[in-house]
């Protein structure tokens, strides 16, 4: 197959397939009479495989060391084990940091929502913005 064969036939883009054959995710030889990159049924299976681990949010760095794995004859499913164990951690780290700044950002709408809002001036733009305290500011912007 070519790039534009297993493309189609995997349902994603022909510049995703030659972006992974760079990363040395998809084998391919090249064709001696026009130089395209020729693909077996193998890197459709790994292009598929590919796919679903990149939807799960799985680095290409931690796909490359499954296919190693089962490449070597090893089956990748406890390292996809591990790394979804690993990707639920984070998300509810995430959502944990989020409601944190959820909280914050509603306690301050609650305190503004009877300030009046001043006028702009040399010295402030926006006295709503200037009571905030440092320490709550940099909290906001991190989640």
């Amino acid at each position: 197959m070519t790039v534009n064969e297993l493309a189609r036939t995997a349902g994603v883009p022909a510049a995703k397939v030659r972006y992974y054959a760079r990363r040395g995710l998809l084998p391919a030889r090249r064709d001696a009479g026009n130089g395209y990159r020729c693909f077996g049924w193998p890197a459709l299976v790994r292009l598929r495989f590919i796919v679903a681990a990149r939807a799960l949010g799985f680095t290409l760095r931690d796909i490359a060391r499954l296919l190693h794995e089962a490449d070597a004859g090893r089956s990748p499913c406890p390292g996809v084990r591990e790394l979804l164990d690993r990707r639920l951690a984070d998300i509810a780290a995430q959502r944990r940091a989020l409601a944190r700044k959820q909280a914050r950002l509603k306690a301050l709408r609650a305190r503004w929502q009877a300030a009046p809002d001043g006028q702009p001036d040399p010295q402030r733009l926006c006295p709503l913005l200037d009571s905030v305290p440092v320490d709550v500011l940099n909290g906001v912007g991190d989640a």
